[in-house]
């Protein structure tokens, strides 16, 4: 019963994890005007749903909408930093947490990467180092927090077995 509640588990991490991708990789390679558009008129929506008898200016919703997208694109990769480190980490239960830990960062890192650096084949769109680093920043903050708190459990466990070997 435990093997089976833990092989779904790691589908259902997995699952979430593909759908973030493309989730991700979908909303990065839109075209820049389209994306653009979408996103004016949705938070234009919202801003009026919420009070009616504003009237944002231009340049107030194309700032609001950058920080609500820049806000979104650090979600969004902190969110894979973490699923995707739990979900490697609970796929592949005998390799060793170094061999883990590295392969799943270099895979996050290159998705956070290639998701910025092709933009430069989308004709709307252009590369920007400052959104690929607030992307790979937010991954690795991610994978750091659940490498960490996964590389603390397993000493606690280990401590806690000696101890009790100890005893007996």
């Amino acid at each position: 019963m435990k093997k089976t509640r833990k092989k779904f588990a790691v589908l259902l991490l997995w699952g979430i994890f593909l759908a973030l991708v493309f989730g991700i990789v979908f909303l990065s390679f839109q075209d820049g005007v389209e994306a653009k558009e979408l996103s004016n008129r949705f938070i234009l929506q919202l801003v009026q749903k919420i009070n009616p008898q504003s009237n944002m200016t231009d340049m107030e919703l194309q700032e609001l909408t950058y920080d609500i997208r820049q806000g979104g694109r650090v979600w969004a990769f902190l969110l894979l930093g973490m699923i995707g480190t739990m979900t490697v980490h609970l796929s592949f239960p005998k390799c060793s947490w170094c061999a883990k830990t590295g392969i799943t960062a270099l895979i996050l890192v290159a998705i956070a990467f290639f998701t910025e650096k092709l933009k430069i084949y989308i004709p709307t769109r252009h590369y920007s180092y400052e959104e690929m680093t607030v992307s790979i920043s937010a991954v690795m903050l991610g994978f750091s927090t659940v490498s960490l708190v996964i590389l603390a459990v397993g000493a606690l466990k280990d401590f806690f077995r000696s101890v009790t070997a100890e005893h007996s």
